[in-house]
């Protein structure tokens, strides 16, 4: 059995023009508390999206193991559709939380299967630092559900799975936001 830790990244900075915003002062608080709050005595691999965000919440865990974060581009965010604007992105994105999974856009089939195939190729325990979409898209695998918003994880939040024998079990969701995703 080999546990995998799906952590969403901490707060970041938004903008309709910053196409990979780093964490704010509250995100980098949000970091730091997630490292001091995990066991000081527990090394899991550490894997990250290449996205900055995702690297600045991963770092100040890496720091306090002693470890390096493997970059991993399967983890990263769901892919913007050809003809969507940087500007337009986040309002796309808020339209796709209240839709299902579509199968036949091969776009985000790949992305879905690029993420399932990875996890299911981790060899060890691991803590991955990603994105409340690629989080969600897991879950809902995972539930064989086709809703694309399975819950509202937060920052920082950690949603535990176990993989046994080339299957993906979901242990625990992680804490879910309360306020308004934006």
């Amino acid at each position: 059995m080999i546990k995998i830790l799906l952590v969403r990244h901490g707060e970041a900075a938004k903008g309709p023009s910053i196409a990979d915003p780093t964490l704010t002062t509250l995100g980098q608080r949000q970091a730091s508390l997630l490292a001091q709050n995990l066991p000081g005595d527990t090394c899991l691999k550490l894997v990250s999206s290449p996205k900055l965000r995702a690297q600045q919440t991963a770092q100040p865990v890496a720091e306090r193991w002693g470890q390096v974060i493997t970059l991993e581009s399967r983890v990263s965010e769901i892919p913007t559709p050809k003809g969507i604007s940087l500007q337009q992105r986040l309002p796309w994105l808020r339209s796709l939380l209240t839709q299902n999974w579509d199968p036949s856009n091969k776009q985000q089939k790949e992305w879905r299967e690029g993420i399932i195939d990875y996890l299911l190729g981790v060899p060890e325990d691991t803590m991955v630092f990603c994105h409340f979409m690629v989080i969600n898209s897991v879950v809902a695998h995972i539930l064989e559900d086709s809703k694309v918003q399975q819950f509202r994880p937060d920052y920082t939040s950690i949603t535990e799975l176990r993989l046994t024998k080339g299957s993906l079990d979901l242990v625990q969701l992680g804490s879910e936001r309360t306020t308004k995703i934006s």
